[in-house]
């Protein structure tokens, strides 16, 4: 049984779940990859282990999640992480990311550092980061594009942080990480195409094919009639999100509709809880 109430923020949450094996350090760059891992060790990966952006608490309990991360989840931290130790799990393969990039391209190339030429962009976001140290660690990175676009699925990315597929780089001891799943907000794709290029894997329910493509900014493989459609969540993973992992409902944050207001609605909302607690 399926519910068909369901949002395109918890659709995603759902799909983004199900990528992560029960081992290693489940992250997301986004809120709702971030989700997504809660989910993950709720239903499926017990032994995911959590931690905060910061990596100040590390293998806590699933709590719901909030602004003030840092502290909500240090109530029931196992230890605490420094960039010593994170970079140790990173270079062993127990990163398990999803990553927010501003760009993607159709090798899998990633960006999410400028837009335009490097010496002088049209816009400037938190630079190339974490990517290639996840990169020479992880064994694929995945992405979610919050708004698919042809100026977010490029045919070149502006400035690469993550190779994609991989370049001609001579004899190394290590391979950088494979460019794995990107989903958006109209379908979920990976880089099985031909020459390893990207293709679509399913489509969000009610999203066709035509618009998949002028929304993309190079062709994709026409995947026929018979394309895949994204699983919808199951009553059991909407009630997981719904009462367990977000019941303040932070997932609006990465919707297409997301504003300031609603930023400051839930910032009051938390204070108040706080104030009655």
């Amino acid at each position: 049984m399926t519910d068909t109430n369901y949002t395109l923020e918890e659709l995603i949450i759902a799909r983004m779940s199900k990528e992560y094996r029960d081992s290693g350090l489940g992250v997301g760059a986004t809120i709702l990859g971030d989700l997504s891992a809660r989910l993950a060790k709720t239903l499926y990966a017990p032994n995911l282990f959590l931690t905060t952006a910061s990596r100040a608490a590390a293998d806590p309990d699933v709590h719901a999640k909030s602004l003030s991360e840092e502290w909500t989840l240090d109530a029931t931290a196992k230890m605490a992480l420094d960039w010593e130790q994170m970079f140790r799990m990173i270079a062993q393969q127990k990163l398990q990311i999803w990553i927010g990039a501003v760009q993607i391209d159709r090798r899998g190339a990633s960006n999410i550092s400028v837009i335009g030429d490097w010496r002088k962009p049209r816009a400037q976001f938190i630079g190339a980061r974490g990517i290639p140290d996840d990169l020479w660690g992880c064994e694929r990175l995945n992405f979610h594009i919050r708004t698919q676009s042809p100026r977010t699925f490029v045919e070149k990315v502006d400035f690469v942080c993550g190779f994609g597929q991989t370049p001609d780089l001579g004899e190394q001891i290590m391979r950088p990480a494979a460019p794995g799943m990107v989903v958006s907000d109209l379908g979920v794709f990976d880089y099985g195409g031909p020459d390893g290029t990207m293709r679509v894997v399913s489509l969000h329910p009610g999203v066709s094919f035509e618009t998949v493509q002028e929304r993309t900014g190079f062709e994709l493989p026409d995947p026929g009639k018979d394309v895949p459609v994204t699983a919808v969540p199951t009553p059991e993973e909407l009630h997981v999100i719904r009462e367990v992992i977000d019941p303040n409902g932070l997932r609006r944050l990465d919707s297409a509709t997301a504003s300031p207001k609603l930023m400051l609605e839930l910032w009051e909302q938390e204070l108040k809880a706080a104030e009655a607690a």
